[in-house]
């Protein structure tokens, strides 16, 4: 994969943002043009307290994809849980509306819906959950790998996990307090259920946490809600030994390319 380290001016956000980016390529090949040619596009978030580099600098993502045709943006949305604060930055709106168009415009990638997919982990995985949940027209897939899946609970189960002094100020600066939040569009039970009783294009959802994860219970609860109150909704759930690190979330990187085809399916499966 050609790796790029991408500087551009955010409408949304009004300020210089960074995206890490990777682009086909043929190792070993003479370069052929394909001025046509348009590839699949997968949007990976990083969770709370890391950056766009995260899934270069920590993960097997370059090595899972390498000669597969798929273009891979990672974002930086700093600890914003990819939202459109309350008293903060226009989060949503820059990984929904401003990047599909961003990217687009730099690189040979598809703007088809079945050619666009989202992902990410902890923090992310509550980004990923909303954008799909909230852009359901806009997404073929959603992954979500340990999801914070409700700040104001991830906060209380979490721990001494989120070590920040200001982690519980800063939900309330982005989110407002526990009462605004629930039944709000930033909700993803409200919005998995408005997205399941549309008549519109509903997204395919990967949902997995690791047995030992801080947050393990309120995966499996989000996982029961849906199963309970979003039949309607093409939804897979995994769960394995692992915790809230690269450990678990490594194979199941794998996993999710393999769901969403962007890599050959393996007979070997993290997971049930």
């Amino acid at each position: 994969m050609a790796l790029l380290n991408v500087d551009f001016h955010s409408y949304y956000l009004g300020m210089d943002s960074p995206l890490t980016v990777l682009l086909p390529e043929k190792r070993g090949r003479k370069p052929e043009a394909a001025p046509d040619k348009k590839y699949p596009v997968l949007y990976l978030l990083h969770g709370h307290a890391d950056d766009n580099t995260a899934w270069i600098r920590k993960s097997d993502l370059e090595l899972l994809v390498r000669d597969h045709d798929v273009i891979v943006v990672m974002p930086s949305a700093h600890r914003s849980f990819y939202t459109n604060g309350k008293y903060g930055h226009l989060y949503f709106d820059y990984i929904t509306k401003e990047l599909p168009v961003v990217v687009s415009n730099f690189f040979p990638a598809s703007t088809r819906r079945e050619d666009t997919f989202i992902g990410g982990l902890s923090m992310g995985g509550y980004g990923a959950l909303k954008a799909a949940l909230s852009c359901p027209e806009q997404y073929a897939g959603v992954a979500a790998m340990s999801a914070a899946n409700s700040p104001f609970e991830a906060m209380k189960a979490a721990g001494t996990m989120f070590s920040v002094s200001d982690f519980m100020d800063n939900v309330y600066r982005i989110f407002g307090d526990e009462e605004e939040y629930k039944g709000s569009k930033d909700d993803l039970e409200y919005l998995a259920k408005q997205t399941a009783a549309s008549t519109g294009p509903k997204p395919k959802i990967y949902h997995s946490c690791g047995q030992q994860d801080p947050l393990y219970g309120l995966n499996v609860e989000f996982k029961q809600f849906m199963e309970t109150n979003c039949p309607e909704l093409d939804y897979h759930y995994c769960e394995c030994e692992g915790n809230h690190n690269w450990g678990f979330w490594n194979p199941q990187l794998k996993c999710i390319l393999e769901y969403f085809g962007l890599i050959p399916a393996s007979r070997e499966k993290s997971g049930t």
